[in-house]
């Protein structure tokens, strides 16, 4: 096994305590609008350099509450109680083997080491490995399918 050495480069700063909130969220169909945080250590400012040129970005982090792993899971809210269970891979589900999670937000704005960011589903105090703009070019594919699972979710 190859030892990993990852440095979280900043935290969320977010209304949600626990992750049951952001399921609640989602029990209510509702797409998470709420504005986070994200603060920055000082020693990646310089990094930002460019960013305010973009709409949004993708923010890479940890989800360190997330208490289990559950290799199959449900894809969508508990209440939708038609969907079959999936396997992890083929879910969004915070209960992954390395709970690590990728989520795009809207960037609002930059202050110095903090960013203002609009949908961002993490809990607060959630650690940042990482921030990438989102490039249509390079992130958005000319086709795609996705499972039936996910029309329930519309």
């Amino acid at each position: 096994m190859v030892d990993i050495n990852l440095e979280f480069i900043g935290k969320i700063v977010s209304d949600y305590s626990i992750p049951e909130e952001l399921h609640f969220e989602c029990e209510k169909g509702l797409k998470t609008v709420s504005y986070s945080k994200i603060i920055l250590k000082d020693k990646y400012i310089i990094g930002l350099k460019g960013l305010e040129q973009f709409s949004h970005i993708f923010v890479i982090y940890i989800l360190d509450k997330a208490d289990r792993i559950e290799l199959i899971t449900h894809p969508g809210p508990s209440s939708i109680k038609d969907l079959k269970k999936v396997g992890v891979f083929a879910s969004r589900s915070q209960y992954r083997p390395n709970h690590i999670a990728l989520r795009l937000a809207k960037l609002m704005k930059i202050n110095n080491n903090e960013l203002i960011v609009e949908g961002l589903d993490a809990v607060n105090g959630s650690k940042v490995l990482d921030i990438k703009p989102y490039i249509p070019g390079f992130d958005r594919p000319n086709t795609f399918k996705v499972a039936e699972w996910y029309d329930w979710l519309k």
